[in-house]
């Protein structure tokens, strides 16, 4: 095992090192360049993917995901190389166009990153202006195209004309992204625009090489035909940026294609623009080239580019990041500050990148030899010329020092408790609860298994039916018969009054024929018969002299002599169907408490039962009246049958989880007892009950506990509490140190396995 013990180090490692660093609407993406003979090439790369767009971000923020893009990047480098050298990928609206250096407001962002993080800025370049330089080096000629850059809230759209941005638009997604890019090539004012369409970022995106082929666009855009769409591959921004940084410094970039995936787009109609580029010789870079817009992205090597406003004239092409301009009036980060020379951080509240070996402190505890004076020795000791006794003394101080470190190195441990604050967050969603469905998270499906409870009860509601009541009218009548032969009436014949009430015939009965002839004159056939009303009521006690009619006979006329009487009335109240289907509607709702509790008391801890049921039957339901009989109430005794769902907890709790983590990130994790639901808008469905579901939960952070142990060894008490207290939501640090010795107490091990990291939850 080889010790990283710093007195015995003969030579220093030269650290030729760069890195290139992207800052992108949705991503912070970092690599790292190795030069050696004028030959460049990746040797760490990281994608660092942002929830938040890039704009959004606070200082605090920015600064924690460059440092965390950058370290996973430089985890391939040895424990004592790190990269200080910089070259800033930025977005094009970064860049002022008249002065072609970067606004004031972003200028001092990148500032206050590169004083937090030790970084020494050599340039920067549009990634834009990078990608057309990239694809003009491989295409043989100046790029004219639109490029669209989609962003997760933003899309930046670009006008190339011979390899040169000739106008550029941006603006928020807003119906989709197609009709979003549509919309915003109306603002270009060119008469033509060209017939090529490069899509980055797509990957952000549901969008596809089909979806934008098959797009009609407005007819109003100035295309003379159907562009072709190109999806760039995903990191070709970045291959373009680390391509430009090493064409400025003069090296040769060597096997890119290997270092920065660059998948195959199988559903482009045009060709992949990724493959490997042919070396590129320092002197081969013609004056013409220099020119271009690929060429001259505002690089100073080897200088120190808080001078370089007096150097360069503000005419030039993009000034390097001026990180360090008094004039920019720029608050640093902290007031502390870090050492451009020696990369040493003098009392700084962010952590420097830089690891400094804490036991430099040691050796300036031993004494100089030199100065030290031995007294004289009697016996054989003095006469021993050859006998050194400083030596002696130096060798035990050095094996005293020695050993004191190695078991510093590997004796020595440390404990954190880090207590995080939970971020409290809320989520509402559709769900269902389906009994013949398993699980399925991708569509809020939860599996539920079918329970039932029979409860016997009894329910009574007043009656509502009406009905009339009381006695009929009678009479008696004169029947007259005109015609020329007797007529027969059967009993039960309906006989109507002038008046419009019906009566029916009492009994059968026969009336004789008209008598007499044309000269003497004739006379009607007569006979008398009783005949009731139809209905109760005393409408029918009709007065003498009433006329009737007898069924449609024309020959046959009636009439009472004497006032009919004896018909009456009343209204009572009696028992209606609707009155019986309300008490079979009714008894299973207010027995459903009841059903509940049987459940529950029934089922497992690890299950919950739906408050609500998907079916309900009634067993022998019996009523104590029926329909039309005379009563004030009905009484319902019935069994009544639930159906209903139970869920696993386990299963909701896993449900809550993964809808959390799609609206907000895969890596993070839950504070204990913080995830709560609340089911509302409940509504049965044949099988399934559908509701709403509103989730809460506790959001802790995701820490990379073998990242921070790294960062942790060698550190002191002081600079280790300030790079803790970096990370989010951090309420509280606990250090204890085994064994607590006085001095080397102050320090963390240099191993990383003997630190314990322990993360709970500040409720």
């Amino acid at each position: 095992m080889k010790l990283p013990i710093p007195f015995l180090k003969n030579k220093e490692i030269e650290n030729k090192h760069y890195l290139a660093l992207l800052l992108e609407d949705n991503k912070i993406y970092s690599v790292i360049l190795q030069e050696e003979n004028q030959t460049a090439k990746i040797v760490g790369r990281h994608n660092e993917i942002l929830q938040t767009p890039l704009e959004e971000l606070t200082q605090i923020e920015l600064i924690e995901f460059v440092d965390k893009a950058i370290s996973k990047a430089e985890e391939v480098l040895p424990p004592d190389i790190e990269t200080h050298k910089t070259v800033f990928g930025v977005k094009e609206n970064w860049v002022d166009k008249e002065s072609k250096k970067i606004k004031k407001d972003h200028l001092s962002k990148l500032k206050k990153v590169c004083d937090a993080l030790d970084l020494t800025p050599i340039g920067f370049m549009v990634i834009s202006e990078a990608i057309s330089n990239l694809i003009q080096k491989e295409e043989g000629s100046p790029l004219s195209a639109i490029l669209v850059d989609l962003g997760k809230k933003m899309i930046q759209i670009s006008l190339f004309r011979g390899g040169v941005i000739s106008e550029s638009v941006n603006g928020p997604i807003e119906a989709s992204v197609i009709k979003t890019v549509d919309n915003l090539l109306k603002n270009f004012t060119a008469t033509v625009l060209p017939a090529k369409i490069l899509i980055l970022n797509s990957k952000n995106t549901d969008v596809s090489n089909q979806s934008f082929t098959t797009h009609e666009w407005s007819k109003d855009l100035p295309f003379l035909h159907i562009p072709k769409i190109t999806l760039l591959p995903d990191n070709f921004d970045a291959k373009a940026v680390a391509y430009g940084a090493t064409q400025q410094m003069g090296f040769e970039l060597v096997g890119i294609s290997d270092t920065i995936d660059a998948p195959k787009n199988e559903n482009s109609n045009s060709r992949n623009v990724v493959k490997e580029l042919p070396p590129v010789e320092k002197d081969q870079i013609t004056e013409e080239e220099k020119q271009s817009v690929g060429y001259n992205f505002g690089f100073v090597i080897n200088e120190d580019v808080a001078k370089l406003v007096q150097k360069k004239p503000p005419t030039e092409v993009h000034n390097p990041v001026q990180l360090s301009n008094p004039d920019e009036n720029i608050t640093p980060v902290n007031e502390e500050r870090i050492n451009p020379q020696t990369h040493e951080v003098v009392h700084s509240n962010l952590q420097a990148k830089n690891n400094k070996n804490v036991f430099a402190g040691v050796l300036t505890l031993i004494p100089s030899f030199k100065s030290l004076k031995m007294p004289k020795l009697p016996g054989v000791l003095s006469k021993n010329k050859g006998f050194k006794l400083p030596v002696i003394i130096g060798a035990l101080i050095i094996l005293l020092v020695a050993g004191t470190w190695l078991y510093y190195y590997y004796g020595t441990k440390a404990q954190i408790i880090l207590s995080v604050k939970p971020k409290d967050v809320t989520q509402e969603t559709n769900i269902i609860f389906s009994i013949t469905q398993p699980n399925d998270f991708s569509k809020n499906i939860i599996s539920g298994k079918s329970v039932s409870s029979t409860v016997d009860g009894e329910l009574s509601t007043p009656t509502t039916g009406k009905k009339d009541t009381g006695n009929k009218a009678k009479g008696n009548i004169t029947i007259y018969n005109s015609s020329s032969g007797e007529e027969s009436i059967s009993s039960g014949t309906q006989i109507k009054s002038s008046t419009g009430i019906t009566f029916t015939l009492d009994k059968d009965i026969t009336i004789a024929s008209a008598s007499g002839d044309i000269f003497s004159g004739t006379k009607p056939g007569t006979s008398n018969a009783g005949i009731t009303a139809q209905d109760v009521g005393t409408d029918a006690n009709l007065p003498s002299g009433t006329k009737f009619t007898i069924g449609g006979n024309t020959t046959l006329a009636a009439k009472n002599d004497s006032a009919f009487s004896g018909g009456t009335k009343k209204t009572i109240t009696v028992v209606s169907k609707a009155d019986q289907a309300k008490l079979k509607s009714d008894l299973p709702k207010s027995l459903e408490k009841n059903a509940l509790s049987n459940l529950s008391s029934k089922k497992d801890s690890s299950e919950t039962i739906l408050p609500v049921f998907i079916n309900f039957v009634l067993d022998k339901p019996k009523f104590d009246k029926a329909i039309d009989d005379e009563a004030k109430d009905i009484k319902l005794i019935a069994s009544v049958k639930f159906d209903g769902i139970s869920y696993k907890n386990a299963d909701i709790e896993n449900l809550d989880k993964s809808i959390l983590k799609d609206n907000y990130s895969q890596d993070i994790s839950f504070a204990d007892n913080t995830l709560k639901n609340e089911i509302t808008d409940v509504k049965t469905d044949k099988d399934s009950i559908k509701a709403k579901l509103k989730i809460t939960g506790g959001l802790l952070p995701k820490i990379d506990n073998a990242e921070v142990k790294n960062k942790l060894k060698g550190k002191s008490s002081t600079d280790a509490k300030k790079l803790l207290g970096s990370l989010p939501q951090v309420a509280n640090i606990d250090i204890k140190y085994s064994p607590d010795i006085l001095y080397l107490s102050n320090f963390f091990p240099l191993l990383p396995k003997n630190i314990q990291l322990v993360i709970k939850s500040n409720d």
